[in-house]
């Protein structure tokens, strides 16, 4: 175990008023206890119900707390992009990506920061390994999602079992070297299949995903035919490169 790197934990927010100064409070206490450097940096992805001001009144009460604006909806994964670019000018080894619901338990962060002082360059929570669940996630939901991770696990062949969740650290300097495009949800997967065309090894570590609250909006993860057309398309993608590499091997 080395020393702590430093973290940046990037949330991004698209209307989420009704509780998002609960979450960022609980997910910026739990930042400060990483024992590196660390910074929560929230980013609004264009909200249009007042979850900006609570950003910025935050932003100026709370330390370790920093906000990134887009004046438009420009998708989940330009708001990751966004917020890893603030970290990276701020210096940072490591970026983490928490969704700002709380359905991802923010102490799973520090198990984060460890595996990271313990050298690992990829970090995956993972709802499917033993100590992980989605109970609390309503039935439909988590049916598509065992299966649709059976399929992509198999694909990706990158010996773990979550390869959709969205709750993950990496390291920086990895992180800015590939050229990720998507908007959508599909980056996730996007990034994991440059992370294995580069022969980073991913790690996984069991992690509870629970359901949104009654307060709250409900999911606006979308069971599309064009996201799960992505997804395929990644993993398949990631099984073709693999079949080659071994062809080439003497």
């Amino acid at each position: 175990m080395g020393a702590a790197p430093s973290l940046a934990v990037v949330v991004p927010v698209y209307n989420e008023g009704p509780t998002i100064e609960t979450a960022l409070r609980e997910i910026v206490a739990t930042a400060a206890r990483h024992p590196g450097r660390s910074v929560v940096i929230a980013v609004d992805d264009g909200s249009v119900d007042g979850s900006r001001a609570i950003l910025q009144r935050l932003a100026a009460e709370l330390d370790g707390l920093e906000i990134e604006l887009h004046e438009h909806n420009q998708g989940y994964g330009q708001a990751l992009r966004s917020g890893s670019a603030h970290a990276r000018r701020e210096g940072y080894e490591y970026v983490a990506f928490i969704d700002s619901d709380l359905t991802n338990p923010p102490t799973d962060l520090l198990v984060m920061g460890s595996l990271a002082a313990a050298g690992h360059p990829y970090i995956k929570a993972s709802r499917f390994v033993k100590g992980g669940s989605m109970d609390a996630v309503p039935a439909r939901r988590r049916g598509v999602s065992v299966l649709g991770n059976i399929v992509g696990a198999a694909l990706f062949g990158a010996g773990i079992r979550d390869v959709t969740n969205g709750f993950r650290a990496v390291r920086l300097d990895l992180l800015e070297r590939w050229p990720l495009q998507e908007t959508d949800f599909s980056c996730i997967v996007e990034e994991l299949s440059w992370a294995l065309r580069d022969g980073v090894r991913p790690v996984e570590f069991p992690s509870i995903l629970t359901g949104r609250t009654a307060e709250q909006r409900g999911s606006v993860f979308p069971y599309s035919a064009q996201l799960i057309r992505k997804y395929l398309m990644y993993a398949l993608s990631a099984r073709v490169q693999r079949v080659m590499t071994r062809r080439r091997r003497p």
